[in-house]
C-alpha cells in the first residue's frame, strides 16, 4: 500500500473534520511503503481541518516500581512505550505535532484543537484530553486493535470512582533539566478485560472496514464511555482480567473486596 491507498481507507471511515483519538497496529495494514510515517501522514491528510489525538504513553519507562532499576525520567523526546505501537511513535515525530508533559500518560495531538485538548491534562487529571473529546462528541478510531487498547474506557472507571484507581509516582525532567518525582492520582491499571465490551457493542454505532490483516473501526467516544459505565455499574469487577500473573488485576480484586487502594505512593 502507498500513501494514497492508506488515505483512501481513512476517507472510507468519514474522518474529515472529525476530532478523533487513534489506537493503531501497524501490522494490521500489511505492507506499507514508508511504514508508520506513511500511515500518519495519510491520516493527517484524511482528517483535514479536524484534530488527531494519539496516546504517547511512557509508563513502562517512567513509573517508579514497574521495572525496578530501569526507570527513566520523562522528557518531551522520550519514545513512547513499545507496547503503544510504531504508529504512535511515528506520529509524535511528525512536524507540527504537540505533546503533553504528563510523566506516564502523555498524549500527542495535531490539528485545529490540538493545543486546546492537551491543555486539559494535569498530573492529577490524566484523562483530561479524553474528557474534552468525550464532551466534544469525538470519535474513536481503532486501526487493527481491540477495545483493550481504548484509553477512553478508563473514563468510566474515573466517573464511578472505582476503588482500584491508584496513586503512583513517576520521574520527569523539570524545566531546569533536573529530575523530579511526581505523585499521581487516579492512575489507571490493566485494560485487558476491556475486550468484554465487544459483545455489548451495537453494530449500528460502529463503522467498520477491512484492513489487510484486521479491521478498522470508528466508534463515538461518548457511546463507548456510556456503555462502559453501564457495564461497571452492573458489575464492578467487569474490567478485572483473569490472567493469574496480572498483579494489577490481583490488586483490583483486593480493592473491590474492601482492601486499600492497590498502589500507594512509593
Amino acid at each position: 500500500m502507498n500513501r494514497d491507498d492508506v488515505r483512501k481507507l481513512f476517507e472510507r471511515l468519514n474522518v474529515r473534520g472529525n476530532q478523533i483519538v487513534v489506537h493503531a497496529s501497524l501490522s494490521a495494514f500489511g505492507e506499507v511503503e514508508g511504514s508508520a510515517p506513511t500511515v500518519c501522514n495519510a491520516l493527517i491528510e484524511a482528517v483535514g481541518d479536524g484534530t488527531i489525538l494519539v496516546p504517547a504513553f511512557t509508563y513502562a519507562e517512567t513509573l517508579i516500581g514497574l521495572r525496578p532499576g530501569r526507570t527513566v525520567a520523562f522528557h518531551p523526546d522520550l519514545p513512547v512505550s513499545r507496547e503503544i505501537g510504531a504508529i504512535a511513535e511515528a506520529f509524535r515525530r511528525v512536524p507540527g505535532v504537540l505533546r503533553s508533559s504528563h510523566p506516564t500518560h502523555s498524549f500527542a495531538a495535531y490539528g485545529r484543537n490540538a493545543r486546546d485538548l492537551l491543555s486539559t491534562q494535569r498530573d492529577n487529571n490524566v484523562m483530561g484530553p479524553m474528557k474534552k473529546l468525550n464532551i466534544a462528541q469525538g470519535q474513536l478510531l481503532l486501526l487493527g486493535t481491540t477495545l483493550r487498547t481504548v484509553t477512553a474506557i478508563h473514563l468510566a472507571e474515573e466517573r464511578l470512582q472505582v476503588p482500584y484507581l491508584s496513586r503512583r509516582s513517576a520521574i520527569r525532567l523539570n524545566a531546569a533539566g533536573y529530575e523530579e518525582r511526581v505523585v499521581l492520582e487516579n492512575v489507571p491499571g490493566c485494560s485487558t478485560a476491556f475486550d468484554r465490551l465487544e459483545a455489548r457493542l451495537d453494530p449500528a454505532k460502529v463503522l467498520s472496514i477491512p484492513l489487510a490483516n484486521g479491521i478498522a473501526r470508528k466508534i463515538p467516544v461518548r457511546y463507548l464511555v456510556n456503555l462502559a459505565t453501564s457495564a461497571l455499574e452492573a458489575d464492578p469487577a467487569v474490567f478485572v482480567c483473569e490472567q493469574p500473573d496480572c498483579g494489577s488485576c490481583t490488586a483490583k480484586r483486593d480493592a473491590l473486596a474492601g482492601g486499600t487502594r492497590y498502589a500507594s505512593s512509593k
